[in-house]
């Protein structure tokens, strides 16, 4: 069992869930977040949680100096779904791994758990499924920058004997994603009726519900059978076209397909077609599998949104 942890991007999609659950599982948890401690304090998905805030003028190791925790879950990145800068990608990513890692050396560490990506493979064929072993062949700054914060990190903790694992996160989902995502944009749109712009949709991906995501970290934190600065894919290992998801989002709102505009936008040119995943090896080695379907998935999404949206009448 996890008795204490230190989750970076803290204040991120994913990583706030993870907080969340490690205080609901009464694990003392510290939450290093970018946002202005008074802002990360208000985060009722932090609630419980001690809060400590990057400081630009400030080492890491300075801010964490009084922290002693057995895990680390390392969630913070840099050019995640956003435009950054390339020195802030790879200083957030490559710089902030190496970074983290010194800051920690100290502490008696059962696990250092980065969160990689499938961004770090680039593709794969219509015929096969990534795996483990796929060459790293990343078509984007931000899939290189990961697979060199991996390779970074092996480097780095091998040195200082820190237990260091990546898990390859693909399409992780959910409510509470940035309303710039394919989903929230696509249901926001549908409920005020209006279109949406989508890409030709011929994307296919393999999509993971946060709540899998987080047992998954959970469940790589708590496993002594991981193999030390190895990868792992976490994933669903279920091709999904997004035109069968977003057309699914669509049918379960009750809103005409002719408010989905295929075809008006452009693909990202460092976009790969076909990014799906095996999961075979962390689930045999944790037993762990995603049990939220794509199906239920965009029914929790649509019926968090129509949730979000009700009258709030105080007595």
């Amino acid at each position: 069992m996890i008795q204490s942890a230190l989750v970076t991007g803290a204040s991120g999609f994913i990583g706030s869930r993870l907080v969340h659950r490690l205080v609901s599982m009464e694990v003392e948890t510290y939450a290093l977040t970018r946002s202005a401690p008074d802002t990360a304090r208000t985060n009722p998905m932090l609630r419980g949680a001690h809060v400590l805030s990057i400081d630009p003028e400030r080492k890491l190791s300075d801010i964490l100096q009084h922290v002693r925790t057995e895990t680390v879950f390392h969630l913070a990145a840099a050019g995640v779904h956003t435009e950054n800068d390339a020195s802030e990608i790879i200083d957030g990513n490559v710089r902030l791994m190496s970074d983290l890692l010194l800051a920690t050396s100290s502490w008696w560490l059962k696990s250092f758990i980065f969160t990689g990506s499938c961004f770090e493979y680039g593709t794969s064929s219509n015929a096969a499924r990534l795996t483990e072993d796929s060459p790293l062949d990343p078509t984007s700054l931000y899939g290189a920058a990961k697979a060199s914060a991996y390779l970074c990190g092996c480097a780095v903790s091998k040195s200082l004997e820190i237990p260091f694992v990546n898990l390859r996160l693909f399409g992780v989902y959910g409510p509470g994603e940035a309303p710039t995502r394919l989903l929230p944009y696509v249901i926001s749109s549908l409920a005020a009726d209006q279109p949406a712009s989508l890409t030709g949709g011929d994307q296919i991906r393999d999509l993971l519900y946060v709540t899998d995501a987080v047992d998954a970290l959970i469940a790589a934190a708590e496993s002594t059978d991981l193999s030390q600065h190895d990868a792992y894919n976490i994933c669903s290992s279920h091709p999904t076209r997004i035109t069968d998801i977003v057309r699914a989002v669509a049918q379960r709102m009750n809103k005409p397909e002719s408010l989905l505009r295929w075809g008006e936008r452009d693909y990202r040119s460092d976009e790969p077609m076909v990014l799906v995943g095996c999961n075979q090896r962390f689930s045999n080695v944790t037993n762990w599998q995603p049990v939220i379907s794509v199906e239920n998935g965009i029914r929790k999404m649509v019926d968090s949104y129509n949730d979000q949206q009700l009258p709030v009448f105080n007595a």
